[in-house]
């Protein structure tokens, strides 16, 4: 089938991606191969959250849509998202031995891509969240309790599906959004922090997104940047994230 085909050849083509990446290979034949849009179905591009659509997720009581359990996961996974532009399955895997008290910040051991391993500097306004999540947690894990389920027995499998509920019921049946939005709004912000912030830029940016370094130079020769200077461009989100979207990420913790 197509669908068959298409997965192969997506298979091949990041095989060629990593190559390319390690200076084996000079092009990547499989790239725009295969039929990936059916015709008439073509998918809306997803974006980064406007601050009102914010305002209204931040608003909402997620145990109204999905329960008490999800719920309160939700409220917690909402607001680090934002903070952190962590990917949801890397905050479901986080475990307690990973935060790091004395920096307020946690490590993320292995993501989705190689560069997906770094230490993330927590904004201001996620410690409290960290700091509850890791005194409450009965099993290790930040976010405890949380079942594994789906083809690869994944922590977040079922916390995807309750924050599609969640935020169809906030803000109706768009695709346009969903919780890797969280991370495209990260993104967003440190962009724009940049124009206030010397301690902001693209290489940055990579680091803090978990994504490969800008230049050749960095990607290959650079041991990283220490943790003031990431610290300090999470400080900058500060002077950019809207105040009626701050009001509501300094708001209390739901309760049990």
């Amino acid at each position: 089938s197509q669908k068959t085909v298409n997965r192969k050849i997506s298979s091949l083509s990041s095989m060629w991606r990593w190559l390319r990446k390690r200076g084996f290979v000079e092009d990547n034949p499989w790239q725009g191969q295969g039929s990936f849009i059916s015709a008439g179905r073509q998918e809306r591009p997803k974006r980064a959250y406007e601050a009102q659509e914010l305002v209204k997720l931040f608003s909402a009581d997620p145990r109204a849509a999905v329960g008490s359990r999800y719920g309160l996961v939700l409220f917690d996974l909402m607001r680090l998202g934002l903070l952190t532009g962590c990917r949801i399955g890397e905050l479901c895997q986080l475990r307690v031995e990973d935060v790091i008290v004395s920096q307020q910040a946690f490590r993320i051991p292995q993501g989705k891509t190689e560069n997906a391993r770094r230490i993330m500097p927590v904004h201001h306004m996620g410690w409290p969240i960290i700091q509850r999540l890791i005194a409450s947690s009965s099993d290790g894990w930040v976010f405890s309790g949380l079942t594994p389920a789906g083809p690869d027995g994944k922590r977040s499998w079922i916390v995807v599906k309750r924050y599609a509920t969640f935020r169809q019921e906030v803000l109706g049946q768009s695709g346009a959004v969903d919780f890797h939005s969280f991370r495209r709004s990260f993104a967003t912000y440190l962009e724009r922090a940049s124009t206030h912030s010397m301690a902001v830029n693209s290489s940055v940016i990579a680091e803090l997104m978990g994504h490969v370094k800008p230049t050749l130079a960095l990607a290959v020769y650079s041991s990283g940047l220490v943790p003031s200077q990431l610290r300090a461009a999470i400080d900058a989100l500060d002077h950019v994230i809207e105040s009626e979207v701050m009001q509501l990420l300094e708001g209390k913790h739901l309760g049990a």
